[in-house]
């Protein structure tokens, strides 16, 4: 609802609240929920109950028998669930290459709480702020240690706040700090909890390892935990932002040395266990990429499973299902699309096909003035070269390229054509680019 609130569009959406035990009516389907413990409290898995029979989609799950302000998810319901027999199961496939079992959240809290023992001045601890299971327990963490928790980063702030406000996290008294309270004490009993544990540009944690954030300035006594798994996309960024840690001298821990994080989704022991306990006719790994969903389905021929009820789906693809019986249909449209302000556009539109330009070769501007049918006045404008001084004698080249056209009688067409030709051969020839060339033709 904050979300919604917060770009305006709480008034347009209608959220209604569901309980694990409700069950919502749609036709001639039902509708049920089973609790699953994941990174985010209140979480569900779903089953729609039709009349080809019953689809479970476990959604975000892990298997965690001690989890933090919340129960285990309810394998009593998903083994009912197979005891009257599931036609399709959709399957999170996120960990699949991960052996074992997810490591609970409460062990993960202790590993945490050593490290936090141990450092000798202010621990910053930087994680997912939808983790508030991990946020929960730093704060139980820092009332038995006898710590102050300060919280940096917009995001954190406010799910924290709302986790108070329905009881999720239960307010501590005297352990909670204010932005101009840090100062008051020791750093040894300081523990921060910060946004930017991907690497963000604008996060909590990117703004102190470079030096500009408001309230915080790093020290060598300081330690930084990274309580998060890297996600695949920012990798660099991530690399990028642990150097800058590094250069301020300042100790990282992150999952490489220790077990700082605990996934919210099932390693390969968890994903049999489900799987057995649903004993669904058809199994469909989802979540991840297609060789995650493969080798889920070689975790699950591991536990006995037979292989050819498990089927690898791709964007697009529809399955349909006929007196208990898979079949393939036409695909539909999944195409990437981009959102342009309140556009929506697919990747052919020419608006995304010239960013694509403008990022990958840049732009040059060419102006020029015709007088009385000669060019008098040219002027050249390159966006997106490398480096500066590469960007000069580009300029430089251009500029000798079309000076031969000054004092020469023509018109603007045949101006613009030459210039084309001139600017767009220097660049394809020598540069191996093809930027968007604009000629701007001005008349005195």
């Amino acid at each position: 609802k904050d979300k919604l609130a917060e770009s305006r569009k709480d008034k347009q959406a209608k959220l209604y609240t569901v309980a694990k035990d409700d069950i919502l009516k749609f036709g001639d389907v039902q509708i049920s929920f089973f609790h699953v413990t994941h990174s985010i409290p209140q979480a569900y898995g779903v089953c729609f109950h039709t009349p080809e029979g019953r689809v479970v989609y476990t959604g975000d799950y892990k298997l965690d028998e001690t989890p933090i302000n919340d129960i285990p998810t309810e394998m009593g319901k998903i083994k009912e669930l197979g005891r009257k027999g599931v036609l399709v199961a959709l399957l999170d496939s996120t960990n699949a290459f991960e052996k074992g079992k997810s490591n609970s959240e409460l062990y993960i809290r202790d590993v945490l709480e050593e490290q936090i023992r141990k450092a000798p001045g202010r621990v910053i601890v930087a994680t997912f702020s939808s983790l508030v299971t991990r946020q929960s327990g730093l704060i139980d963490v820092a009332k038995k240690l006898n710590k102050k928790v300060f919280v940096s980063g917009r995001s954190l702030e406010s799910n924290i706040k709302i986790a108070m406000r329905i009881g999720y996290i239960h307010p501590q008294a005297n352990v909670m700090l204010g932005r101009n309270d840090l100062d008051k004490h020791p750093d040894n009993k300081l523990l921060i909890l910060s946004t930017g544990s991907q690497g963000e540009e604008f996060a909590s944690l990117t703004r102190i390892a470079k030096g500009t954030h408001k309230t915080i300035s790093l020290k060598k006594t300081d330690t930084v935990i990274m309580s998060s798994s890297v996600i695949p996309t920012k990798v660099m960024e991530v690399q990028n932002l642990m150097d800058a840690i590094a250069r301020r001298g300042v100790r990282i821990i992150n999952t490489r040395l220790m077990d700082v994080h605990s996934s919210g989704h099932p390693n390969q022991e968890d994903m049999k266990e489900m799987a057995l306990a649903l004993n669904a006719k058809y199994n469909i790994p989802v979540h991840g990429f297609t060789s995650f969903a493969a080798q889920h389905r070689q975790v699950l021929k591991e536990a006995g499973i037979n292989e050819s009820s498990v089927f690898i789906p791709v964007e697009g693809q529809v399955f349909a299902f006929e007196n208990g019986i898979i079949k393939h249909e036409k695909k539909v449209a999944a195409d990437p699309i981009y959102a342009v302000g309140d556009m929506i556009l697919e990747d052919g539109a020419q608006i995304i096909a010239e960013r694509k330009a403008l990022a990958k070769d840049g732009i040059v501007v060419v102006s020029l003035v015709l007088e009385k049918g000669k060019v008098t006045k040219v002027s050249t404008v390159v966006k997106g070269i490398d480096a500066e001084d590469k960007q000069k004698s580009v300029l430089a080249e251009i500029k000798q390229r079309i000076a031969g056209l000054r004092g020469k009688v023509s018109d603007e067409k045949a101006v613009k054509k030459e210039i084309y030709a001139r600017v767009g051969a220097f660049f394809h020839k020598v540069l191996r680019r093809y930027p968007i060339i604009i000629v701007d033709v001005a008349h005195e």
